[in-house]
């Protein structure tokens, strides 16, 4: 059943990926000469440098990941299971509405080490809890230092999702603080389930369901008190976090650059990125497609006046920051982790 979700969850990305290309090409119509002119002046360094960055974000997600681990599991987990973590994330990110899938996703992805499902649990709650809040900061930081040149230059229709996109994430947050630290909580909703579920499944397999879910959510518990009191770990986690979230969001700035725009402003650019980010997780689509290119072409009209260099500079921003990720999600997916292989021989 998973399968068959996730297999029409690309799909959808496939077909809404087409429409989008169609919509952006179709811009292009009429435009040869300006295209000419865009390609002309195109500066292929600047673009390595924008996908490097895209990389050093993933690299910069699984330092953050290890900084949270414990030390037991510091030392029998591979860097290469580390790796795969955030480009799990990628992946479920990508083929889920609402971004749904990413946790799910990292969770499956550190337990093909040798990590416990609770403990790999806690530290990806935990990971994502320093996220949004990291999220958010800069999305206040850059709000407000760019709120002048928003409402003078950008359509206010995106405007207008803003207050939305940080009250979603002030809710995720409040989420999930009370699921990590009110374990209390926790059981009665899974007592509330086993009631529901009662009727429809035998008696015997509703007990086992209650203790197996009750002893999860201790140690889960302790888990998140075990990390919590690593102020360390959090300090850490939260810098690399941060640097991680600086790499993704400069990366429009050098797809811009490129083009010859080299008076743009990279601090109004990366908080036009933060926006972006911000109200993509309104859009109830896999991967954004088609809300975040809109949303693009809104935000940097007024950095690239060029139509045809515009379309260009969405295509390709979305291919080193969705389409690469998602592909290489696909292959941290498919290859066997060493700890898989060793187990294995």
């Amino acid at each position: 059943m998973k399968s068959r979700r996730n297999q029409i969850s690309a799909l959808i990305v496939l077909l809404l990926t087409g429409i989008t290309i169609y919509y952006l090409t179709n811009e292009l119509s009429g435009r040869g000469k300006q295209l000419e002119e865009a390609l002309k002046v195109l500066n292929w360094r600047y673009l390595l440098v924008g996908f490097f960055m895209m990389i050093l974000s993933l690299v910069l997600e699984a330092f953050a990941t290890h900084a949270l681990l414990s030390k037991e599991d510091k030392e029998d987990t591979s860097w290469g299971t580390l790796m795969r973590v955030p480009l799990m994330n990628q992946l479920g990110v990508g083929l889920t509405p609402f971004a749904t899938g990413g946790q799910p996703a990292q969770l499956w992805g550190l337990t093909r080490g040798n990590i416990p499902a609770s403990r790999a649990l806690s530290v990806i709650l935990m990971k994502f809890l320093v996220y949004q809040i990291v999220v958010v900061l800069f999305f206040l930081v850059g709000y407000f230092s760019a709120e002048q040149f928003i409402y003078q230059n950008v359509n206010p229709a995106f405007a207008t999702f803003i207050p939305f996109a940080i009250a979603i994430h002030a809710v995720v947050i409040i989420g999930i603080l009370l699921v990590m630290f009110w374990p209390t909580l926790s059981l009665k909703v899974v007592e509330g389930s086993a009631k529901l579920i009662s009727g429809f499944i035998k008696s015997e397999k509703v007990e086992n369901f209650k203790n197996a879910s009750r002893e999860k959510i201790l140690s889960f518990h302790e888990e998140s008190k075990r990390v919590i009191k690593s102020t360390k770990s959090l300090f850490v986690a939260t810098i690399f976090t941060g640097l991680q979230l600086i790499a993704l969001y400069v990366v429009p700035y050098f797809v811009i650059r490129a083009f010859g725009y080299h008076e743009a402003n990279p601090w109004l650019i990366i908080a036009m990125n933060i926006m972006i980010i911000m109200v993509i997780s309104l859009f109830p689509i896999p991967g954004g497609v088609g809300g975040a290119e809109l949303s693009f072409q809104l935000l940097f009209t007024p950095f690239v006046k060029n139509p045809a260099t515009l379309v260009l500079v969405i295509l390709i921003w979305r291919l080193i920051t969705y389409y690469f990720a998602l592909f290489a999600g696909i292959l941290a997916y498919v290859i066997p982790t060493k700890e898989q292989r060793r187990r294995k021989s």
